[in-house]
């Protein structure tokens, strides 16, 4: 993300929207940059169950607002936005069922 090229407070906070495409829910969170260069570009990462409960995976549009830092403040009104954009929420891959021919019995029906 580019956030700090459109920020105006310093040292700030980012409150990150996900808006489901859907439905229209709303989920907010803040989250810490660890960037290492923000002048560059601003790094996040995020956690499904444990920064944000995401309701169902699919497609969100996410705005991120900037705020004091500390704030804590999970309410965007009056804040000022510093980027939009959508992401795509899904479950993580679990290893795929096998078939095994091992077993294999064939049926005909007449």
């Amino acid at each position: 993300m580019t956030l700090t090229e459109l920020t105006t407070i310093s040292n700030p906070e980012y409150l990150f929207q996900f808006i489901e495409e859907q439905s229209d829910e709303s989920v907010f969170c803040i989250l810490t940059d660890t960037s290492m260069n923000k002048s560059r570009f601003n790094e996040f990462t995020i956690s499904d169950g444990v920064d944000v409960v995401f309701p169902i995976d699919g497609f969100y549009s996410y705005k991120v607002f900037e705020q004091s830092n500390g704030s804590g403040n999970l309410n965007p009104s009056g804040l000022n936005v510093v980027e939009v954009g959508r992401v795509h929420v899904y479950i993580n891959d679990s290893a795929p069922n096998q078939y095994n021919n091992e077993n294999e019995i064939t049926s005909i029906y007449e």
